[in-house]
């Protein structure tokens, strides 16, 4: 009984976007930003400088199929990105719900939203958190 979770969420996922539609529930993926100053490099792009109002992250690191490999936190001296991100970012999918969220939020400033496959679609601040 106490694999039952892991199994839907993991093993069965057409069972998990059945129960997520049939429940109507709010989802993250409703309130994330995909903002247009959120810097996106390649692994060999250099890290432009940040700005002091820069959003957190300052800049996400992607593949050239849009798979995140991580997130500048900090404009680094860094002559790649891949030397300057984190490359173990919070990250959630878009079906979760704001309450489970808001208690990753609680350690991370924000969240990175991504597909099962690991593709960007956005972030998530706390400051969206409900």
């Amino acid at each position: 009984m106490r694999a039952l979770p892991y199994f839907v969420n993991n093993l069965a996922p057409g069972l998990r976007s059945s129960w997520i539609r049939y429940s109507d529930r709010v989802r993250v993926g409703e309130f994330m930003r995909d903002n247009e100053n959120l810097v996106r490099l390649g692994p060999e792009d250099s890290v432009p400088p940040a700005s002091p109002d820069s959003p957190t992250p300052c800049a996400v690191v992607l593949t050239s199929d849009g798979v995140l490999l991580g997130a500048i936190e900090q404009s680094e001296s860094a002559p790649r990105a891949l030397d300057a991100m984190n490359p173990g970012p919070q990250t959630i999918r878009p079906d979760m719900t704001p309450r489970l969220a808001a208690q990753l939020l609680a350690s991370n400033p924000y969240l990175i939203v991504t597909t099962a496959m690991g593709n960007y679609l956005g972030r998530y601040l706390a400051s969206q958190a409900q």
